[in-house]
Parts: structure tokens; C-alpha cells; sequence
């Protein structure tokens, strides 16, 4: 079990303290590319809301939920995929010395993004269907832009940069919120398939509120090909990780996860389904992926950076059947 970290001790009137958490947050990030939050600005009934909405769009017959449907395409990533549409196992092995096999995704999403993106619009479920849930997520995604520009801040001075260098980065809301529910399934099924392969997250940081069924797991150390539990260790706890433009950006590792078997299910046939949601805080589409500490530029030529746009499409062309 990771340690928690009380982010209220950010907003304290001591700069001193505020400071020295700052480092801790980067420390664990060095570490394993992740942490777990609490007290981080998500507030706990806008996280049991967000639950509940998920829950009973999930529940919702097939066909009602494909009235809501993602693009046949992976771009732009908004709407409902059913289980197979997905394969997250085509990036699963990007910069990573431990290869992982091909496996079949065993889970169904729905994508959300800002309401004020000029370039992609919502896909929502039409009048009658799961009414309340555009307002409600709409909503969470608001709270949770507002908790990452905070966490942004502090990661920020625990690198020494100054306090908004990665919020003026992240002013557009090119973010995404992702409800996932893996379904029930036979135990057996996990030979030739996972709930989410191994990745790495493409944005900058990724806020994962789950609940308490278990079965996420982290590389530990970064790029070992060893994944240790991560399981939910509170209801409105908060798991905080690295994604691959802030290890550009800063050389934090970039957190490499699965969502496989949980090491503390009981051993009957049946795996019991579970819900997660993710918020991925994303650059500025035109952000240049360009090193910002001093200690990550060398004597090389000068080089052509990805902005964040071109790497995001790089990575996941060829997920979407």
C-alpha cells in the first residue's frame, strides 16, 4: 500500500509547508509515476454523483446505449464504445522495455469532453434517455478541470518552476472524461484477455477515481514489466498519474497501468463487474512537447518537437476497429 498524500496541505497559509508537500508529490511521482490524493478538490458527493450516473447508464439495454454511439474512428473520442470496440493492447508496449502480449479488452466506455472545445462536440444520449446525465457529467468534468489546473500548480513548484507554467499549458480544456464499466465475466476469459491492457496514458496527469471491486495494477519500478495492486484505498480517494507529455515535458516517469485480475477477489468462476472514471488533463493541442527544465536540454542539434495534437493522434491511431 502507497502512502497517501493530503493535498489540503497545498492551500496552507505556511509557505514553508505548502513547499515541502510540493516535493513529496514530485517525489512520488520519481518514484512510480503515480500517487494517491486525498482531500484534492474533487468534492466527495460530486464524485458518488458521477458514480451513480455511470451506473445506470451502464445498466441501460444495449441498444439504448448505442443511441449515444463513439465514431467508427478514434478521433475525436466522445460517445459510447461497447465492449470489443476498443483495443487498448495495439499501445500497450510504447516506450517500454518490457513487452507485454496482444489481449483482447474486456470492458465499455462513454467519452466526454469540454463544452467549450471548438473542435469536437459532445455525442450525449438523446431526450428520454438517462436524462440528468449530460448535466451531471458536464458538471464533473468542470470540477475536475478546475482540481487539475490546482494539482498543475503544485506540481509546478516541486520542480522549481514557476506556480503556472503547466496550467498556461492546459487553457484550452482539450481534456476527456472516460466512464468505464468492465463487465462481469468468467475467471477463465482472463487467459486470453484483460480488462485494459498495459499502457501509459497519453495527456499530462490522469485523475482516477475507482471503486472498490480492485484489479488495477502499476509498474513498479517504471519499466520493469512488474505490476504491483493499486487498489481503492478510500471511496473519494483520488490516484494521480503521470502521462507521457508531462515525462516529456519534465522526465517524470510516465505511469504504466493495467486493469487485469485482483489479486483479492474470492476464487469462485465469476469475476464481479467494476466502474471506474478517468479524467485525462491533456496540453493545449498546440502546446510543443519541448523540455521544460534546464537539466533535460543537452548540446544535440536543435530538434523538431511534436505539439501535443500531433503526438496524441500518433498514439492512438489503430485503437478503434
Amino acid at each position: 500500500m502507497f502512502d497517501q498524500l493530503d493535498f489540503s496541505r497545498f492551500h496552507s497559509e505556511n509557505i514553508d509547508e505548502r513547499d515541502q508537500f510540493c516535493r513529496e508529490l514530485i517525489s512520488g511521482f520519481s518514484k512510480s509515476g503515480w500517487v494517491r490524493l486525498v482531500n484534492h478538490g474533487v468534492p466527495p458527493e460530486s464524485i458518488d454523483r458521477a458514480f451513480e450516473m455511470s451506473r445506470k447508464f451502464f445498466d441501460l439495454p444495449l441498444e439504448q446505449k448505442l443511441k449515444s454511439p463513439h465514431p467508427p474512428t478514434a478521433h475525436p473520442h466522445r460517445g459510447f464504445s461497447p465492449v470489443g470496440l476498443e483495443n487498448i493492447s495495439i499501445v500497450s508496449n510504447y516506450r517500454s522495455s518490457a513487452t507485454q502480449p496482444l489481449l483482447r479488452d474486456m470492458k465499455e466506455s462513454y467519452d466526454i469532453g469540454s463544452e467549450r472545445d471548438p473542435l469536437y462536440s459532445n455525442i450525449w444520449p438523446p431526450e428520454g434517455v438517462h436524462d440528468g446525465f449530460q448535466t451531471t457529467m458536464s458538471s464533473f468534468f468542470s470540477v475536475c478541470y478546475e482540481a487539475e489546473l490546482i494539482i498543475l500548480d503544485a506540481i509546478s513548484i516541486g520542480l522549481g518552476l514557476p506556480i503556472h507554467s503547466l496550467r498556461e499549458l492546459h487553457s484550452a480544456q482539450t481534456n476527456e472524461l472516460r466512464l468505464t464499466h468492465y463487465p462481469e465475466v468468467d475467471r477463465a476469459d482472463f487467459a486470453n484477455a484483460t480488462r485494459i491492457a498495459a499502457h501509459t496514458d497519453f495527456g499530462t496527469i490522469t485523475l482516477l477515481f475507482q471503486d472498490n471491486v480492485g484489479g488495477l495494477e502499476m509498474e513498479q519500478p517504471p519499466g520493469s514489466g512488474v505490476f504491483v495492486p493499486a487498489d481503492n484505498a478510500g471511496p473519494h480517494e483520488c490516484i494521480v498519474n503521470v502521462g507521457d507529455c508531462l515525462q516529456m515535458w519534465t522526465g517524470l516517469h510516465s505511469a504504466r497501468h493495467r486493469v487485469h485480475l485482483a489479486k483479492s477477489e474470492n476464487q469462485g468462476n465469476t469475476v464481479p463487474e467494476r466502474f471506474s472514471i478517468a479524467y485525462f488533463a491533456k496540453p493545449d493541442r498546440e502546446a510543443l512537447l519541448r523540455p521544460l527544465l534546464d537539466s533535460l536540454n543537452n548540446s544535440k542539434p536543435v530538434q523538431k518537437f511534436l505539439t501535443a495534437n500531433e503526438f496524441q493522434h500518433m498514439r492512438i491511431e489503430g485503437t478503434y476497429a
